[in-house]
C-alpha cells in the first residue's frame, strides 16, 4: 500500500487538486497562492488562503511563544503579498495538548494579536481542539481590484527573473529569518498596480521548489543564473551558499517575472520605491516548459535539479 512518504507533496497535489469541485464565482481556485473569489458587482476581488504552523516542524519547543503568533499570520498574509493584494481578516484554529501551559497559550494569541494590529487585521475568531501537538492554522482574508491579482501562470518567454531580499540560512544557527521575516506586501501591491509583474509568488519552500511550481503553471522553461542568485549573511557563512540558497525555505521572498521591454522603467522605479529592499535579476523565461536550466558560475550550465522543502519527503525542517 502507497503512503504519503512514496509520492510526497507534490505528487500528492497532482492527483487531488483537479478533483476538487469550483463554482463559476471562482476565477482562480486550487494551485495559486491564494484562491481568487468574485461577487458579481463588486469592485474588488477577494483572497482566501490557509497556513498551518506545528510543533516540531515550523517551530520548536522552546521558541517563545509571541514569535509563534507573529510567525503564524506572517506565512498567511504571505501569500495574500504574492497575489498583490492586501490582507483584511484572520480566523485562528489552535490545535494544542491539554497539558500545554495557559501561559504558553496566551504568549501566542499576544503575538497574533500584535501582528494583527501592526498589519491592520480583524481576528475573527476561530475554533479550538485538543491534538498531539501544538499547531495553529490560520486563515486569511483579503482583497485586490477586481482582475488585477498576479498569478503564477502569466510568466511568458523572454520575461525577465527577479526575487526580492536574499535567500538561504532561515533556519541556520543563529538566524531567526524563519520567525522575524517581513511578508513583502507593499513590494506585492507595487509589482501588481504598476502591472510590472506577468507572473509572483512567494517563495516558502526554497526557490528549487517554488520556482518549478510557477514555471509548471506558466507551461515555461527557465536559465537561472547561479551567481546572480542573492544569499543571505547565514548562507553566505556555510560551506554551500548556494545549495542553501536554493533549498532552504522560509524565506518568504517575491519571486517575480517582468517582461524586457519593461525591465528598465521597472528597475528605476524599484529603487525609488524600496530603496533599502533589493530585486535581483537572477534568469529569464524560456519557451520550452523542459529546458530548465542553471548557469554555474564557472560558466558551465546544468539542469535545474528539483530541491527545495517538500512535505512527507523532506526530513529537515521547516
Amino acid at each position: 500500500m502507497k503512503t504519503l512518504r512514496d509520492i510526497g507533496e507534490n505528487n500528492l497535489l497532482r492527483g487531488l487538486l483537479p478533483r476538487l469541485p469550483q463554482r463559476a464565482d471562482t476565477p482562480v481556485g486550487p494551485g495559486d497562492d491564494c484562491a481568487v473569489v468574485r461577487l458579481p458587482g463588486a469592485a474588488d476581488d477577494w483572497l482566501l488562503t490557509t497556513d498551518p504552523v506545528i510543533e516540531h516542524r515550523h517551530f520548536l519547543p522552546d521558541t517563545p511563544a509571541r514569535r509563534i503568533g507573529r510567525k503564524a499570520i506572517a506565512r498567511a498574509i504571505s501569500d495574500i503579498a504574492a497575489m498583490g493584494g492586501q490582507p483584511r481578516w484572520i480566523l485562528i484554529n489552535l490545535v494544542a495538548p491539554a497539558g500545554t501551559p495557559l501561559a504558553r497559550i496566551r504568549g501566542l494569541y499576544a503575538g497574533m494579536i500584535a501582528a494583527a494590529r501592526r498589519w491592520r487585521l480583524g481576528i475573527l475568531g476561530g475554533d479550538t481542539a485538543e491534538g498531539a501537538a501544538l499547531e495553529l492554522h490560520i486563515t486569511a482574508i483579503g482583497c485586490v481590484p477586481r482582475g488585477t491579482a498576479v498569478l503564477r501562470s502569466g510568466a511568458r518567454a523572454g520575461d525577465l527573473l527577479y526575487v526580492t531580499g536574499a535567500l538561504g540560512g532561515a533556519w541556520l544557527p543563529g538566524s531567526r529569518h524563519h520567525l522575524l521575516f517581513e511578508p513583502r506586501l507593499d513590494a506585492g501591491r507595487f509589482l501588481a498596480e504598476r502591472r510590472f509583474a506577468t507572473a509572483l509568488m512567494d517563495l516558502s519552500d526554497g526557490l528549487a521548489a517554488d520556482l518549478p511550481r510557477l514555471l509548471d503553471a506558466s507551461k515555461r522553461g527557465v536559465r537561472l543564473d547561479a551567481a546572480a542568485i542573492p544569499i543571505s549573511r547565514a548562507a553566505s557563512n556555510t560551506d554551500a551558499p548556494l545549495r542553501h540558497a536554493l533549498e532552504d525555505g522560509e524565506d518568504f521572498e517575491l519571486l517575480f517575472t517582468v517582461p524586457p521591454r519593461k525591465a528598465a522603467a521597472f528597475e528605476a522605479a524599484w529603487k525609488r520605491r524600496f530603496p533599502k529592499l533589493p530585486a535581483t535579476r537572477i534568469g529569464a523565461i524560456l519557451a520550452n516548459p523542459r529546458q530548465r536550466d542553471i548557469l554555474r558560475p564557472d560558466g558551465s550550465a546544468s539542469p535545474l535539479a528539483p530541491g527545495g522543502y517538500q512535505h512527507f519527503l523532506s526530513r529537515k525542517s521547516p
